[in-house]
């Protein structure tokens, strides 16, 4: 049992506790520490959302508008990570063989699930997976361990996969996301809880990152992880805690050397009186 190392999850996202020590970073935060365009991407995707809808957005009162513009992208994302966690939930009872109510402004992306599913012929031996490395102190929950019939293969392949539901086909970096879960150190039974056990990870020969699209159709990506891999995860998170700590390096600006000389003059005259 391991009461002082498990998962808890609320809403959308999960926390991770490790030997009683509270707030283990995520893989997912881990990966922060890489360089994005997110500037040009909000100025662009602000500029064209207002573009669609300057009839609209002309008649409104100026803080209103003001108000929505601002939040577009945001509202874009939001929007993105509830359907994203919709999806996944429903993937994750699919591949138990569940039968499942979908709603219809997920029904592509599921029927590409069970496609993925069955054109594999993948068995899930554990889903919505938490993991745990002692030696770095990280944590994270991986969607699914399994294997796959691959067309033309003997033998069938053990697989680490994701499901992704972006609107543009996954990343490169998607491939630091499975280092951090391939070369966690344990695993826990069940749902992660207090009451699970510490397992170990089961074997893993590919990663595949299976992008989900809402016309039906899917990818399968495989993704390159080895240790190199994982030790430029470390790196790239070793960049996210020195930007976050080098807030605290700067000092508070020195007294300008005439705000000094008045002072001490003050001083002076003081003991002299």
């Amino acid at each position: 049992m391991t009461a002082t190392t498990f998962r808890r999850k609320y809403g959308s996202g999960h926390s991770y506790t490790l030997d009683g020590v509270p707030k283990v970073k995520g893989v997912t935060t881990m990966m922060r520490g890489l360089p994005k365009d997110m500037e040009k991407y909000f100025t662009e995707y602000t500029a064209g959302y207002t573009l669609d809808n300057w009839d609209r957005l002309a008649a409104m009162p100026p803080a209103e508008r003001y108000k929505e513009m601002a939040g577009a992208t945001k509202a874009r994302f939001s929007s993105a990570a509830v359907r994203g966690t919709e999806v996944h939930k429903l993937a994750e009872r699919l591949t138990h063989g569940e039968e499942v109510a979908v709603p219809d402004h997920l029904r592509g992306y599921v029927k590409a699930a069970v496609q993925f599913l069955d054109d594999y012929d993948v068995k899930a031996d554990c889903t919505e997976v938490a993991l745990f490395s002692r030696r770095y102190k990280h944590a994270g929950s991986a969607d699914a361990f399994g294997s796959a019939q691959e067309p033309g293969e003997l033998l069938r392949t053990n697989i680490l996969w994701d499901w992704k539901t972006t609107s543009k086909e996954p990343w490169g970096s998607v491939a630091f996301q499975f280092a951090g879960y391939k070369f966690s150190e344990f695993r826990l039974s069940g749902d992660g809880g207090k009451d699970s056990e510490e397992l170990p990870l089961p074997p893993v020969d590919k990663c595949w990152a299976v992008w989900l699209r809402p016309d039906g159709g899917y990818d399968v990506f495989p993704m390159h992880v080895d240790e190199d891999v994982y030790n430029e995860l470390l790196y790239i998170d070793a960049c996210r805690m020195a930007d976050e700590a080098c807030r605290e390096y700067k000092g508070d600006a020195l007294p300008h050397p005439e705000t000094v000389r008045q002072f001490r003059l003050q001083e002076i005259e003081e003991e002299g009186l």
